[in-house]
């Protein structure tokens, strides 16, 4: 099985072993959770599920919030441990809590880590697919959301997952052969939105296509001018309290835009981040396959401490 395929396939016995890992942890309020990319974007999702939590990406709290003292502590997510924003913005706080997938790592290690917690993700070389599924489930057990039955009905799901993807991929692919695109949008609403960014993150770094992940609203005010011949994926789970899924599948669709949603029956809006994310993951693996992609990183290596 190919390396990006194995990696994806991993992401359910890796949830299971990150739950049962951290059940019983308890994280902080009112104190921002700061990280770059995958990391950040994790924390987005439990903002928008009501926790009070202040999602800040590292790099603009290093550069552009020296002066304003408003936290002794912090929550730090880097998944490798050696996210440079990351690891600079630890010089910020006296304590804080660092959630990593390398307990050995710079940030792990840090004098100001009073709690480490343990992502269990296994190494991750091509995306961080088992690295934001996990940051789910620590954010969402620290803050009072059980995640099991979700991780139930992952096991139940993940051969969907799988097959939605390759199908989406399948769809995609005959278009990007005709040349027939201008953009690719996933979109998602409340706390989908950092699932939508993740997803459009992980498949613009496989494909070297650029795709963009926003919330419905920031698209309908504006962005939907560029439906025609484009891609829109809107993640759209059961209870969602967003309307506009059926407004805008017309709206593309009468635009000549070709539209795509994703709803996993039988799982809430609040659980659905756990798994949301997941068929985007093959849709990525099925284009590299497909696209003849070998390296994930042309333009440049992960922005770690070595590049900072």
């Amino acid at each position: 099985m190919p390396v990006v395929e194995s990696e994806i396939s991993g992401i359910l016995y890796h949830a299971v072993l990150c739950y049962d890992h951290n059940k019983g942890l308890i994280l902080p309020d009112k104190v921002p959770y700061i990280g770059m990319g995958s990391s950040y974007f994790a924390a987005l999702v439990l903002r928008y599920l009501g926790k009070k939590i202040y999602p800040e990406l590292a790099s603009e709290y290093f550069n552009y919030l020296e002066d304003v003292k408003q936290f002794e502590k912090a929550v730090l997510i880097s998944q490798s441990g050696e996210s440079s924003e990351t690891l600079w913005c630890a010089g910020r706080f006296e304590k804080f809590v660092c959630i990593v997938n390398d307990v050995e790592s710079l940030l792990g290690h840090h004098s100001g880590a009073d709690i480490v917690v343990d992502l269990c993700a296994g190494e991750e070389k091509y995306s961080s697919a088992k690295t934001f599924i996990n940051s789910l489930i620590v954010l969402f057990l620290g803050h009072g959301i059980d995640p099991a039955p979700v991780l139930v009905r992952m096991r139940e799901n993940f051969p969907l997952y799988c097959s939605q993807g390759y199908d989406w991929g399948k769809q995609i692919y005959s278009l990007l052969k005709k040349r027939k695109y201008k953009g690719f949008y996933i979109l998602g609403a409340g706390p989908n939105l950092g699932v939508a960014m993740q997803a459009a993150l992980v498949l613009t770094q496989i494909t070297k296509y650029p795709f963009y992940g926003m919330s419905m609203a920031q698209f309908d005010h504006g962005i939907k001018e560029a439906s025609g011949r484009s891609v829109v994926f809107v993640i759209s789970p059961d209870g969602i309290r967003d309307e506009r899924p059926a407004i805008l599948k017309q709206k593309i669709k009468s635009a000549g835009g070709v539209y795509f949603e994703w709803n996993e029956p039988g799982i809430p809006e609040y659980l659905s981040p756990v798994t949301s994310a997941i068929p985007f993951f093959f849709l990525s693996a099925f284009l590299k396959k497909k696209l003849k992609i070998k390296d994930p990183f042309l333009v440049g290596d992960k922005i770690t401490r070595t590049r900072g």
